[in-house]
């Protein structure tokens, strides 16, 4: 086959894929990048050049932004560590040999595709602080729950428990490493005298490096970009006083309800783009002091 013929059949055989790129990736960035520069409204088909306008305004005039990108800080920096520490523990734990484990397996995934409308509402009826289970319990013991999803000092950290169970598919990942690490290093531990701690530390972790920063870069920008259940528990609105307000919600807000600016939404999108860009970059840059790889 000639390379005229390659090139031909290649272009066949990916056109569906290269056109769904430029019409669904490619566009809609590019129209982002433009519309960051003008003040389009979706609701008037009339809008202006403004050059770095919205930029200025969400660095300098912005407060509930600076609000809502330090409330996403503190919802990242909880969510995305705990969830990193609970799907590697519940991974160890279904990486052993016992029977009825893959019912186990199926239940702590199950999280993962049941419907955010249904945890948002389940967990608002947990944390219930008049008739709701938690509160309950704790009243049973005589101590006075909180106000939970209800009060601004704890709506965050409210919210912060809902996000922590939807670890399934980091486990899994976690728990595909493990499984392709080979016995034989495990076994030469043993004959060491190496302890569980030891091996974890020593072959373990060593192992599944790689994965653990996989996870570790995808946890952190699913818990950057997390939107679902904040907006849920939040009424779409940060309630209450944009204790929940994180990024994502607000820049929703401000594309998709009164005044509809849609042109500052591009740019507050863009500048969250670079935010996120730059911590991906520093996990990279920490998981070369820890990541091994077979040069290493």
């Amino acid at each position: 086959m000639s390379a005229r013929s390659e090139i031909k059949y290649f272009f066949y055989f990916t056109s569906i894929s290269i056109v769904g790129f430029l019409v669904f990736y490619l566009y809609p960035i590019l129209r982002t990048i433009y519309l960051s520069f003008t003040n389009r409204q979706i609701t008037s088909p009339n809008y202006t050049w403004t050059g770095f306008e919205n930029y200025r305004h969400a660095f300098f005039d912005d407060a509930v932004l600076h609000h809502s990108l330090i409330q996403t800080f503190k919802f990242a920096v909880v969510v995305g560590p705990v969830q990193i520490i609970m799907a590697l523990l519940i991974a160890l734990l279904l990486n052993n040999k016992l029977k009825g484990m893959g019912i186990f397996r199926t239940v702590f995934f199950m999280p993962f595709i049941i419907p955010t409308f249904a945890v948002a509402y389940v967990f608002q009826w947990f944390f219930q602080p008049t008739n709701g289970m938690v509160n309950g319990i704790l009243g049973y013991f005589g101590i006075n729950g909180p106000g939970w999803h209800t009060h601004s000092d704890t709506a965050l950290m409210t919210l912060m428990i809902t996000s922590l169970w939807g670890f399934g598919v980091t486990m899994i990942i976690f728990l595909a490493a493990l499984q392709g690490v080979s016995k034989d290093l495990y076994e030469v531990a043993e004959i060491d005298g190496a302890s569980r701690y030891r091996k974890f530390w020593s072959v373990t972790f060593p192992a599944i490096s790689p994965v653990f920063l996989f996870n570790s870069i995808l946890t952190t920008i699913g818990a950057l970009k997390s939107f679902d259940l904040a907006f849920m528990m939040g009424k779409g609105e940060g309630y209450p006083a944009n204790s929940t307000l994180l990024y994502s919600v607000y820049l929703f807000g401000q594309a998709f309800q009164p005044p509809y600016k849609l042109g500052y939404a591009s740019a507050i999108a863009l500048l969250f783009f670079l935010v996120v860009l730059v911590l991906t970059a520093l996990n990279f840059l920490l998981g070369k002091f820890y990541v091994k790889t077979e040069s290493k």
